[in-house]
């Protein structure tokens, strides 16, 4: 009779305490609830949306959290005056239509905002709070 060495697999393996999240896990989940919140935020009552570069209108679902300064700085990623509602076009092929949404921020904020989200973004950030940024714009 052939006997079979049976499988280790899967045996003796310890289950691990729960690991805090990772900052990688982090920041998706900041980025994620921050859009939610920038996107809702500049609805209509009935949900409706407008691009802030383009006159596209949309339910705010369809539509994409757009950044002036670009969200590889992070003093200014999670900025509330950064970040409106953008369709996925402007966002994405037309590269956040910068010069627009420049204007348009000028419109609402002054001349100054420009200058003071570059000014606050060229500071390198380490080790960011992404824990308060959740914390914050959880729902």
């Amino acid at each position: 009779m052939i006997t079979r060495k049976r499988s280790k697999r899967g045996q003796g393996r310890k289950k691990t305490a729960n690991k805090p999240p990772t900052t990688t896990k982090l920041k998706k989940e900041a980025d994620r609830l921050f859009s939610l919140f920038i996107r809702q935020k500049y609805a209509d009552s009935e949900g409706n949306v407008t691009c802030f570069t383009c006159p596209y209108t949309n339910h705010w679902k369809k539509l994409q959290n757009g950044h002036f300064v670009s969200r590889y700085y992070l003093a200014t990623r999670y900025d509330e005056r950064n970040c409106r509602p953008q369709c996925y076009t402007c966002n994405m092929f037309r590269n956040g239509m910068t010069p627009h949404f420049a204007e348009n921020l000028k419109k609402e904020y002054g001349d100054s905002i420009v200058d003071e989200l570059y000014a606050l973004a060229r500071p390198l950030v380490r080790n960011f709070d992404y824990q308060a940024i959740i914390t914050k714009y959880s729902i």
